[in-house]
């Protein structure tokens, strides 16, 4: 099985057998190139994901690994996913199917403001942070400024998405020669019942990826120390142990960007507490 790391490896090794992956990075990075000069911003992060074998155990086995969406065979299938994404406006547009065709129309976003703070998450939360939310039409394309498209449709993940899914019907039954399934005020309604109920799936979801990396911390050795990125300032905000966003006392003189060293003062999942503390290091005078 071809995995994200073993496809990245790949990527970077640059076989001669392998002629087909070196070209699609390619082109991937000349995709994103383009997207850049159109206006659009890099909002790519680390997500962090965990897998529980066994959560009826008393002790249940708990593996987390962290998502880079930096990554090039990652980045390669994100850029493959926005083409196709991109494809379907113009051709929905031009044989006038409705659509969930998403935007963003807010005003433009000089990526000069944040040029000085690092690259990587800490830019990207620099960004995500002034973002709109996006808004959709169901009749005709509208202009996406954050990844720089004149349009955008969702289709590539009808298994996980309900929208993907009806966009799939709507195209389907254009190839065969029938109407749309929808009209475009009937997916607006869909749209609106999606929409009530989709925050409380993402709500559970949060919450039971919360309470598994709480416990994860928790089981941690007493003092540990783990290596932590500073991405604001609320009292800090920081990239925890496990890729996950949590916030901590840190000394004075820390910066935004700097990576630091914390440990685990408290962690209990079941309160929803969690405590990260700066490890400082002190200079001891011989």
């Amino acid at each position: 099985m071809l995995t994200y790391e073993s496809a990245s490896e790949l990527i970077h090794l640059n076989l001669e057998e392998e002629v087909e992956l070196k070209i699609l990075s390619e082109d991937a990075t000349f995709r994103l190139q383009w997207h850049h000069q159109q206006g659009a911003i890099d909002t790519a992060d680390l997500e962090t994901h965990i897998k529980v074998a066994n959560p009826d155990d008393p002790e249940p086995s708990i593996n987390t690994y962290v998502e880079n969406h930096a990554d090039p065979a990652m980045g390669l299938v994100s850029e493959m996913m926005v083409l196709c994404s991109e494809v379907l406006p113009t051709f929905g547009s031009y044989n006038n199917i409705p659509l969930p065709y998403r935007g963003q129309l807010q005003s433009y976003v000089d990526a000069s403001l944040f040029a000085h703070l690092p690259e990587g998450p800490v830019r990207s939360s620099g960004y995500v942070r002034i973002m709109h939310a996006a808004e959709i039409d169901f009749r005709k394309p509208v202009r996406h400024l954050v990844l720089g498209l004149p349009g955008y449709v969702q289709f590539t993940s009808p298994i996980r998405r309900y929208m993907d899914l009806l966009a799939h019907y709507q195209v389907k039954a254009f190839l065969r020669g029938d109407s749309p399934a929808f009209t475009a005020g009937q997916l607006e309604g869909i749209a609106s019942s999606v929409n009530m109920n989709a925050p409380v799936a993402k709500r559970l979801f949060s919450c039971s990826l919360k309470y598994w990396i709480l416990e994860f911390l928790r089981r941690q050795p007493k003092g540990k120390r783990s290596h932590a990125l500073v991405l604001r300032f609320i009292y800090c905000s920081i990239i925890a142990p496990g890729g996950y966003q949590a916030s901590a006392w840190v000394s004075v003189g820390v910066q935004i960007g700097d990576e630091i060293d914390v440990r685990v003062e408290e962690a209990h999942p079941c309160e929803d507490v969690l405590a990260l503390k700066e490890v400082v290091q002190r200079n001891v005078k011989t």
